[in-house]
């Protein structure tokens, strides 16, 4: 077995691995993982570690609340170009949206407890010309648009996501 580093930064690498690859839903359980991997941390070190990597706890599509990491915004790209965005985009909407409606130039979206910032998050990654802004709270984002039909496009898309 190699020898790993006990630094923070080897740490916060470790719980983004075991977070992108498993479904972890106690810190008790993320600290036995770590420990497998050569990391004893206290319960206390590991909370902070977690807020400071901004992971949240929210509802997946299997039904269990599980951590999950922001994504890490790439250089953005305008639309008609290719958008690695969208991709990110449509699985955070599977996930994440419960319902949506549009209410002239804005669309109010529903989340799970603690997700809409990370659904906000995709959104803005996404950079569609049409969004002015986006605001998120704990459960509702309000995406403001330039006009009523660009909202009743976006609600569209969004839709299409979660059907797709």
């Amino acid at each position: 077995m190699a020898t790993v580093p006990t630094t923070k930064a080897a740490r916060e690498e470790a719980i983004r691995e075991i977070l992108s690859q498993q479904e972890i839903s106690s810190q008790s359980q993320l600290l036995t993982h770590l420990a497998e991997r050569g990391i004893p941390t206290t319960q206390a070190t590991l909370s902070r570690d977690l807020l400071a990597l901004r992971a949240t706890k929210v509802r997946a599509s299997s039904g269990k609340t599980i951590y999950m990491l922001p994504e890490p915004y790439p250089v953005r790209v305008r639309r008609g170009q290719e958008d690695p965005g969208n991709e990110k985009l449509a699985k955070w909407c599977q996930d994440l949206l419960v319902s949506s409606a549009v209410v002239h130039n804005q669309v109010v979206l529903r989340t799970p407890a603690a997700g809409a910032q990370l659904l906000a998050g995709a959104i803005d990654m996404a950079w569609f010309d049409a969004v002015l802004g986006c605001i998120a709270g704990d459960d509702t984002i309000l995406v403001i648009c330039k006009t009523d039909e660009d909202a009743q496009a976006l609600n569209e898309l969004f839709m299409q996501f979660v059907t797709d």
